[in-house]
């Protein structure tokens, strides 16, 4: 819990908002801090209403491939009879037209959250916490795992592993105090699926407030 109100207060500071147990896709990221772009309701709204399997066909360079039922049944690996329940789900939702026997999806230019960290929140189990964090580089920007200070010995022993897997090592204090034992790696997100994913799963959340 400590861990949690110290993420978010630094989120605070930097402008960033704080999300907690967010699911994209890759299991259930503790928390995820973001910066959201200005002049973005429309898009979240669009993206809060999308599932979050289907909300990467609503990336600007799949959307442009997407002209057909038989390219949305590759795109997402689906059967006939599936496609066309996505189609008519997509229709409805007003991000898919018909064009003849032609579908085009309305793209969604540019993300609405950036600067995705995800966090791992743990006692002490930084094992366990190691595995999620780096599962969440799958749509994070940087990924790390956040221990109490009392527990952070046996992790920064380990303090190479943490850093093949690009993810970085902090621990808060009783008192609050964040220690960074090592800085996470900043770089995209391995997965543009996932990290559409993210998108959904945070627009939902937006929304929902």
């Amino acid at each position: 819990m400590r861990a949690i109100i110290k993420c978010a207060s630094i989120a605070r500071q930097r402008k960033y908002k704080a999300f907690v147990e967010i699911d994209a896709g890759v299991g259930i990221a503790d928390i995820v801090l973001c910066n959201r772009r200005d002049r973005t309701t429309r898009t979240v709204n669009v993206l809060a209403r999308v599932p979050p399997r289907l909300a990467p066909l609503l990336a600007p360079d799949t959307a442009s491939n997407v002209t057909s039922r038989e390219a949305l049944e590759r795109a997402l690996g689906l059967s006939r009879a599936s496609a066309q329940r996505v189609i008519l789900q997509l229709h409805q939702l007003g991000i898919m037209r018909f064009r003849g026997n032609e579908v085009q999806l309305v793209p969604i230019g540019s993300e609405p959250f950036q600067h995705l960290i995800a966090v791992e929140a743990k006692l002490k189990k930084w094992q366990s916490a190691l595995a999620q964090a780096y599962r969440n580089r799958q749509f994070a920007d940087e990924s790390w795992v956040v221990l109490d200070h009392r527990y952070h010995a046996p992790a920064v022993a380990q303090a190479d592993r943490f850093q093949r897997s690009g993810v970085g090592l902090a621990s808060v204090s009783v008192a609050g105090e964040l220690f960074i034992h090592l800085a996470a790696l900043s770089s995209p997100p391995i997965s543009a699926t996932k990290r559409w994913h993210a998108q959904s799963a945070l627009a939902k959340r937006v929304v929902a407030v």
